[in-house]
């Protein structure tokens, strides 16, 4: 669980690291790992703070493959490294985390990008043989730097990503009690209310603007969706039918976006097809300009039918509204066009 030793959310975080690591008595080999353009900005002011802990080895992460992470667990256990530090977006954090996991290591966690809640999620999505990705159980990082300072001069639309990764809670709860409703599934009160609180937190904010205060916002809302996963020992208070749609992209769509742009998608789409009230969430989306109009997203009408047809397929024991609704091509082809017309 972070704590207040293991959580810093904080302007300027990045030059704190070094005080974090000590804090909670990281010493020996630490294990830094970053991608090449992130290490060229930010490196620089992490690393010399890492050698005044312990002896420094680097790794730079090129792809993010579930042998590559096995790879580094590896060495991880082989040379007694006692932390990892992983400096970067999602390719870096997952690789970092499902590698820490293997190898029972310690992770500190400094995102360089908010665009999704795999900040602090004990998910890591990593690439399989075939080059699909595979959704794989972890753990949590055990602390995590967020730099808001450094966060707000990333691209707009990776902060964009992260809100909409964050709204798709609003979708992922209702498909959830569904399914306990349907005695599909069993709740979980602490993850579903910290899921909430995640979701409450981010859609009753004051602010209008991507500002450094709402990026605090923002962090504390992934961070609280990553515990809620945690408590839940799934992604289930965050994953509902609007993530089985944004799989079913990830899979089958020639054009690849933004996951938090896919999820926010889905759940305004399975909000209108379920007949559920979706102008909260829409408002809130157009509040950001979280652009999620299917068109300008290169999803066209055929792929769109086809990855709302086969969502349920994307993950077992995962029910959802989407189950029991009906599929029908015309139907869907119709939402797709009403989608079209209203974003």
């Amino acid at each position: 669980m972070l704590t207040n030793k293991t959580l810093r959310i904080e302007p300027r975080g990045i030059e704190r690291i070094g005080e974090v690591l000590s804090d909670n008595r990281i010493d020996g080999k630490i294990l830094y790992v970053s991608d090449p353009t992130v290490d060229a900005l930010f490196g620089g002011i992490v690393k010399p703070q890492l050698s005044k802990i312990g002896r420094v080895k680097e790794e730079t992460v090129d792809y993010n493959t579930i042998s590559y992470a096995m790879n580094i667990a590896e060495r991880v256990i082989a040379t007694d490294v006692s932390c990892i530090v992983a400096l970067g977006g999602g390719k870096v954090l997952d690789v970092c985390k499902y590698a820490a996991y293997i190898s029972k290591c310690p992770l500190l966690s400094v995102p360089t990008t908010m665009a999704n809640d795999g900040i602090a999620s004990p998910i890591a999505v990593l690439k399989r043989q075939d080059g699909k990705p595979k959704s794989l159980g972890c753990a949590m990082p055990s602390m995590l730097v967020l730099d808001t300072e450094l966060i707000q001069n990333s691209p707009a639309k990776l902060i964009k990503a992260g809100i909409g990764d964050t709204i798709s809670n609003y979708m992922a709860l209702i498909d959830w009690k569904h399914a306990c409703d349907m005695g599909q599934d069993t709740m979980n009160g602490y993850a579903y209310l910290m899921s909430q609180t995640s979701l409450d937190a981010l859609m009753k904010t004051q602010y209008d603007s991507i500002c450094p205060e709402f990026l605090g916002v923002l962090a504390n809302s992934l961070v609280l969706s990553g515990i809620a996963m945690d408590f839940a020992g799934s992604s289930r208070p965050v994953s509902g039918s609007e993530h089985l749609f944004s799989h079913a992209l990830d899979y089958y769509a020639s054009v690849q976006n933004l996951h938090g742009i896919q999820v926010a998608l889905g759940t305004v789409a399975v909000l209108k097809l379920i007949g559920q009230p979706y102008d909260e969430v829409l408002s809130y989306l157009r509040r950001f300009d979280v652009d999620i109009h299917p068109g300008r997203l290169g999803i066209d009408r055929d792929t769109f039918v086809f990855c709302m047809k086969n969502a349920t397929t994307m993950r077992k024991h995962r029910y959802t509204y989407l189950h029991e609704t009906p599929m029908e091509e015309a139907s869907l082809g119709h939402l797709y066009d009403e989608l079209i017309e209203e974003l």
